[in-house]
């Protein structure tokens, strides 16, 4: 019978180092590097190396300035065609055709868009110019009499003198609404 001996072998102790050098390298690495001095010039560096005594990339180091020119002016955005920009919005330029909320709702989604919230479309207002008249937010209202529940759209509309102002309709009133959505890159 063979006794079992509990010794590792040599080649299970060079395994285990190698094992546990390989985990910690990496951490080592990060926790020790923490500015550029501490890397040799040229050693580390990206398509538009930052200048100075040591071109290298450090966490943190890299600005607007270190991209590429052709990045940058890829990098403005934009709404799909057909749609007006208001800050990060993309809205339809006119009112769409009076539907319920319900079907409004509908119809933005299928467009891949949504119904504005109330501030999204003082924007659209604002950026328009001309008074408007009630066109529906996805805000949802719903008031309780007699023990039934009865749910309200809520629209916005603006006057002449700019001022905004908030209605409800009945879920089988239709209103005039515009989709949105955000702009993209």
């Amino acid at each position: 019978m063979k006794k079992l001996s509990l010794r590792p072998s040599p080649a299970m102790i060079v395994a285990c180092v190698a094992l546990f050098v390989a985990l910690g390298g990496t951490a080592l690495a990060s926790v020790i590097i923490s500015s550029n001095s501490q890397v040799a010039r040229n050693t580390i560096s990206g398509h538009n190396p930052p200048s100075g005594k040591h071109a290298n990339i450090i966490g943190d180091s890299i600005s607007g300035g270190d991209l590429s020119p052709a990045l940058m002016s890829s990098l403005r955005l934009h709404c799909p065609s057909g749609l007006y920009r208001a800050a990060d919005l993309c809205f339809d330029p006119n009112p769409r055709s009076d539907l319920t909320m319900a079907n409004a709702l509908k119809t933005c989604a299928l467009d891949q868009m949504r119904l504005p919230s109330a501030g999204e479309l003082a924007l659209v207002f604002d950026h328009v110019g001309a008074p408007q008249i009630p066109e529906w937010v996805d805000t949802e209202a719903a008031s309780v009499t007699d023990q039934q529940v009865h749910f309200w759209g809520t629209t916005l509309e603006q006057d002449a003198s700019r001022v905004l102002s908030f209605g409800a309709l009945g879920p089988a009133q239709a209103a005039p609404f515009r989709c949105v959505t955000s702009a993209a890159n």
